[in-house]
């Protein structure tokens, strides 16, 4: 005996087959993608001084103007040094404190002391330091970026031995490192 289905059952199987295939269809859907490549790296500081020199990890030896070795009361040397900051970022300029040793060990009068330092940025005449050697520092000097030799500032030094110094100066020597460093400055 053959089965009777009844309309109503077969609208409903039709309904659902009909669902069936909607459904299908719709899970498949076109898909795309994509992908995004960048670099990323940091800028960079590199304090130079007068033709490339690096004054890092060994301190860049410089000589004063004829004398330097012979100071008598009322006697100066000069010494201009170009600094510069070849790499990528704005920079500012200070001198911490120097490291000075003098062979007379630690006199009563020390030479260091006595000696008075004066730092000028040639190109604005502006004083960036002006006192005993022994006390020597300053900082916030813009130096900027991807500096040459060519393009960097020039700092005149002139170190003098006053006219009123006393004997007990006399026959000292100095060995003087003058710690620079170069900080990026805010973008």
């Amino acid at each position: 005996m053959p089965l009777a289905i009844s309309a109503r059952a077969r609208i409903v199987a039709a309904a659902a087959v009909v669902l069936a295939v909607g459904v299908t269809t719709t899970v498949a859907a076109f898909t795309d993608s994509g992908q995004v490549q960048t670099q990323l790296a940091t800028g960079s500081l590199d304090l130079k001084f007068d033709d490339d020199q690096q004054g890092n990890p060994a301190a860049y030896a410089v000589q004063f103007s004829d004398g330097f070795d012979r100071l008598t009361p009322g006697d100066s040397v000069t010494r201009d040094l170009t600094v510069f900051n070849s790499g990528s970022l704005d920079a500012t300029l200070a001198l911490a404190t120097p490291t000075v040793v003098n062979s007379a060990g630690t006199p009563v009068d020390a030479l260091q002391d006595v000696l008075q330092l004066e730092i000028v940025d040639s190109a604005t005449s502006d004083v960036l330091y002006s006192g005993a050697l022994s006390g020597a520092a300053f900082s916030d000097f813009a130096i900027g970026a991807n500096g040459t030799s060519g393009t960097g500032h020039t700092l005149a030094m002139t170190v003098t031995l006053p006219a009123s110094a006393t004997i007990a100066v006399a026959g000292q020597s100095l060995d003087v490192t003058l710690p620079f460093a170069a900080t990026q400055t805010a973008a």
